[in-house]
């Protein structure tokens, strides 16, 4: 069986790559030419280099493939909305439209938890209503996620939606990277207690899920919410890091109307100045670490078997051991 994946060089894309080959699957994978291909080289995958808005490349590319995986998106929150639409809109219709020439048997879209909203939540279901924020990255993946289903009423396109919450593990180059930072040279602020629910999955437990996605009858058509099943605070979460790597624990805390002024004034200075990287503390990020993210995944659970079988802890574990 061949399975397509694009976003392999990434994060997710890289262990479900990893995870696929060991189980014995022939992959194909979509690089551009700029990217690290180091990890795929090592499992002897078949490498794609194009680009994902080129629909040419991207339909010769999908000849014989049986199961996509779509994990490519541009990510971040100082994004070009040109870019962002181009790569998650355009980028995704392309795909779509090729696996409809390759008459592929599933086509598995890895979405992201943002689309229900930047609210708060408590048990929020898979169906709940898609917010768009104004956010230029949730929104083109709310509308990427349109495309996908458009694609499944009028066309009967076998798809599958996944969308996980804050992904961390081995690889990870975002998120843990980022607050480990803060916390190893006690820079560490919480904004506000830290008393809100994170929607954490550990990237083991995210293949898991992913996997079945891919190969369970009932799926198609469904869209799935991925967390742990444990749930943690921010500030459970931070302690747990600061306990394992056995350094001091964050006492500090800024209240949210601080923080918002801060983190505004913040972006514009970088905005006037055009710096590409955004600023340490951005609207998006005070916002996020505000909210209480606590979604439902028991459909998750009872159709793809999910289990969560990593707690949040052992993930920590077994990711700060690589550090």
């Amino acid at each position: 069986m061949v399975v397509f994946i694009t976003g392999a060089t990434g994060f997710i894309g890289s262990h479900l790559a990893q995870r696929l080959y060991a189980s014995g699957y022939k992959l194909r994978c979509l690089a551009r030419h700029t990217s690290d291909v180091s990890k795929l080289r090592r499992i002897n995958t078949s490498i794609v280099f194009a680009d994902i808005t080129d629909k040419n490349a991207v339909q010769n590319a999908l000849k014989g493939v049986e199961i996509v995986y779509h994990n490519a998106a541009t990510v971040g929150e100082w994004l070009s909305r040109q870019e962002a639409w181009s790569i998650n809109i355009k980028g995704t219709r392309n795909l779509l439209d090729a696996c409809l020439d390759a008459q592929v048997k599933r086509f598995v879209h890895v979405s992201s938890l943002a689309v229900l909203g930047m609210r708060n939540h408590f048990n929020t279901p898979p169906d709940a209503p898609r917010v768009m924020t104004g956010d230029i990255y949730t929104d083109t993946k709310i509308e990427s996620e349109r495309l996908v289903m458009d694609y499944y009423e009028k066309y009967k396109l076998p798809v599958v939606i996944v969308r996980p919450g804050f992904v961390f593990g081995e690889g990870d180059r975002r998120f843990l990277p980022r607050m480990l930072n803060l916390l190893k040279s006690d820079k560490f602020i919480f904004l506000g207690k830290g008393t809100n629910i994170m929607d954490l999955i550990y990237i083991d437990n995210l293949i898991d899920a992913l996997v079945q996605a891919g190969i369970k009858q009932k799926a198609i058509g469904r869209v799935y919410n991925v967390t742990n099943k444990d749930k943690v605070t921010m500030r459970d979460f931070v302690y747990m890091i600061c306990d394992i790597l056995k350094i001091k624990r964050p006492y500090k805390s800024i209240p949210f109307p601080v923080a918002k002024v801060l983190a505004s004034s913040l972006e514009t200075y970088s905005r006037v100045l055009k710096k590409k990287e955004p600023p340490f503390l951005t609207k998006a990020r005070v916002k996020v670490a505000g909210l209480n993210l606590d979604f439902d995944i028991s459909r998750t659970i009872e159709e793809l078997g999910y289990d969560s079988r990593i707690s949040i802890r052992e993930g920590l574990e077994k990711t700060l051991k690589t550090e």
